[in-house]
C-alpha cells in the first residue's frame, strides 16, 4: 500500500514537471524588437486576392465566375489568446500626430461598438462580428475575450519621437504611454499615427503592424500586446483605404460611411489588427506560416460575392451612398473585414 502511495505521488510530481517544461516551451524568447519579425497587417491590393484562395476567372459567354480552392487552414501553434479580464479585452489609445476632434470621435465610436450585437432592424453589427473570435480557444479552452471597451486614451500632437518613426519607436511610444494608461497583459496599448508620419515599412507592404513589450521593469515585468496603425490618405490610400479608394474593377472609389476615407481606412485595418493581436498575442497561437492570421486569411472579403478587386455585396447609406457592412453606437457605420471562423473553417462576417 505505502510502495503504491509512493508510486502515486512521483507520477504527479512527473506529470507537473512535464506541465511545466511544455508551458515554458510555449512562450515566446526574448529578444530585440528590431531584430524579431513583428506580424504585420499586409495591405490589400486590389488586384489580387491571395488569402480568399480564389481563382478568379473569365468565360466569354458567362463572365467572371469563381472557383474554390481546398479550404483555409489557420494552424494553432499552442500559445495563449487574449482572454481579458473577466472576458473585458481593454484598448488604451495613443493619437500620435495631428488628429481632429472629429477624427477622434469617429474612432472613439468604434471602439464602443464592440458591445452592440442587436438593432431593432436586424442589421449586421461590431458586435455580433467580434463574436466570431469566441471560436478561438487556447490549450486550456480558454476562448478570446468576448468584450471589447475602450480605455484610456492619449494624445500626443507635439510628435515626441519626430514624424518619421521605425518599429522600435512604436514600442517606445508605447512605454511611455504607460505613465498614463498603466500595465495590464491583459489589455491591448494602439498607436494610431496621423497622415503626416511616417513610419518603417508603412505602405511599402503593412497598412499596420503589432507585437509585444519584454518583461522589464518599465513593464512591470509583463509583456503588453500593442499594435500601430497609419493614417494612408496621403501616403497610400489605393493600398490601405480601398475600397474607399479607386483599384481592381473599382473605377471609383465607394463612399466612405463617415466621410473620410484616411480614418475609414484606419478601422479596416485597426478591426483586422484587433482581430490578430487577441488570437495571435505573443505570435505563438493561430497563424498561417506566412504570418496571415484570423483577418489576414480573408484578405478583401468584406461581403457575399467578393473577389479580386470586388469588395463583395455591401450594405449602402440611402441618404449619403456610403457603403459599409457593419452598423455600431448610435447606428454609425464602419467596414471590416471577414474573420475565419474556426467551427466552420470559413471566411465569415457574423457570428452564427
Amino acid at each position: 500500500m505505502a510502495g503504491g502511495l509512493k508510486l502515486m505521488t512521483l507520477l504527479r510530481i512527473s506529470l507537473a514537471v512535464s506541465l511545466v517544461l511544455i508551458a515554458c516551451t510555449l512562450l515566446p524568447k526574448a529578444e530585440a524588437v528590431n531584430k524579431t519579425r513583428h506580424h504585420a497587417i499586409s495591405f490589400c491590393h486590389p488586384k489580387c486576392h491571395p488569402a480568399a484562395r480564389l481563382k478568379h476567372l473569365h468565360n466569354k459567354n458567362r463572365g467572371f465566375g469563381l472557383v474554390a480552392e481546398p479550404t483555409i487552414i489557420l494552424d494553432y501553434h499552442f500559445g495563449p489568446v487574449l482572454s481579458g479580464k473577466g472576458g473585458v479585452i481593454k484598448i488604451n489609445v495613443v493619437y500620435y500626430g495631428s488628429f481632429t476632434v472629429k477624427q477622434r470621435s469617429i474612432l472613439r465610436t468604434f471602439f464602443s461598438s464592440f458591445g452592440i450585437v442587436k438593432t431593432a432592424d436586424k442589421k449586421p453589427t461590431v458586435g455580433k462580428w467580434w463574436q466570431i473570435t469566441k471560436n478561438y480557444v487556447d490549450l486550456y479552452n480558454h476562448p478570446v475575450g468576448s468584450r471589447v471597451i475602450l480605455g484610456k486614451e492619449l494624445v500626443d500632437s507635439k510628435y515626441s519621437f519626430g514624424k518619421t518613426l521605425t518599429q522600435a519607436d512604436i514600442q517606445k511610444i508605447v512605454i511611455k504611454s504607460l505613465n498614463v494608461f498603466g500595465t495590464d497583459a491583459r489589455s491591448i496599448y494602439l498607436v494610431l499615427t496621423s497622415p503626416d508620419v511616417e513610419v518603417e515599412k508603412f505602405c511599402m507592404n503593412v497598412c499596420g503592424t503589432h507585437f509585444y513589450t519584454f518583461p522589464s521593469d518599465a513593464t512591470k515585468s509583463q509583456m503588453l500586446p500593442y499594435g500601430w496603425v497609419g493614417n494612408p490618405k496621403t501616403q497610400c490610400p489605393e493600398f490601405c483605404s480601398w475600397p474607399y479608394a479607386a483599384g481592381g474593377l473599382l473605377q471609383k472609389p465607394l463612399t466612405p460611411p463617415n466621410g473620410d476615407s484616411g480614418i475609414d481606412g484606419m478601422i479596416i485595418t485597426i478591426a483586422n489588427l484587433l482581430a490578430g493581436i487577441s488570437t495571435n498575442p505573443y505570435g505563438n497561437a493561430y497563424y498561417q506560416a506566412d504570418g496571415l492570421e484570423s483577418a489576414g486569411v480573408c484578405q478583401g472579403i468584406y461581403g457575399q460575392g467578393a473577389f479580386p478587386g470586388y469588395p463583395g455585396e455591401l450594405l449602402t447609406n440611402k441618404r449619403t451612398g456610403a457603403s459599409y457592412n457593419v452598423v455600431g453606437l448610435g447606428n454609425s457605420q464602419f467596414l471590416v473585414p471577414n474573420l475565419w471562423d474556426p467551427p466552420t473553417q470559413q471566411c465569415t462576417g457574423q457570428a452564427k
